[in-house]
């Protein structure tokens, strides 16, 4: 089992990925229908807390005709790993053994075993970077500048 420490870190920094990914979606989005990227329709309508992740990729899949599907599923695969660690953190405990500290994590699509973080995290680490990648360039493709800090 991951310690609470180690977890509390993996979580901050997938979620703050996720948001960082769901941001460049926002620009792609803003500079297809508007040319450029505009704060306020970006804050307003595409940051608005029911404008979801599902509504985002299915536009994204929309306005870029010849998509990558596999980067599409990596980014599904992304999300899915951002809702574990923001969404699974209950700890179950066995009623027979009341000397464990710790419990363990139950996986919500497989009950019969614990949550593997450490893998989960691998895995949205080595997908991560090549997605932010694919979303840059489309963004830039569509005539988006990036700007560094």
């Amino acid at each position: 089992m991951i310690d609470k420490d180690k977890l509390s870190k993996y979580r901050s920094e997938v979620i703050e990925k996720s948001i960082n990914i769901e941001w460049i979606i926002n620009a792609i989005i803003s500079q297809h229908y508007l040319k450029r990227v505009i704060l306020p329709f970006v804050l307003e309508v595409l940051y608005d807390e029911y404008f979801s992740f599902a509504l985002r990729r299915n536009i994204l899949k929309k306005i870029i005709k010849d998509i990558d599907s596999q980067k599409v599923e990596d980014l599904n695969r992304l999300n899915t790993i951002r809702n574990y660690f923001a969404h699974c953190n209950q700890e179950i405990f066995e009623a027979s053994d009341k000397t464990k500290k710790r419990g363990k994590i139950i996986d919500p699509r497989h009950i019969e075993r614990e949550i593997d973080f450490e893998s989960l995290y691998s895995e949205f680490t080595e997908k991560e970077k090549g997605v932010v990648e694919y979303l840059a360039k489309l963004f830039q493709d569509l005539g988006g500048v990036l700007e560094k800090e």
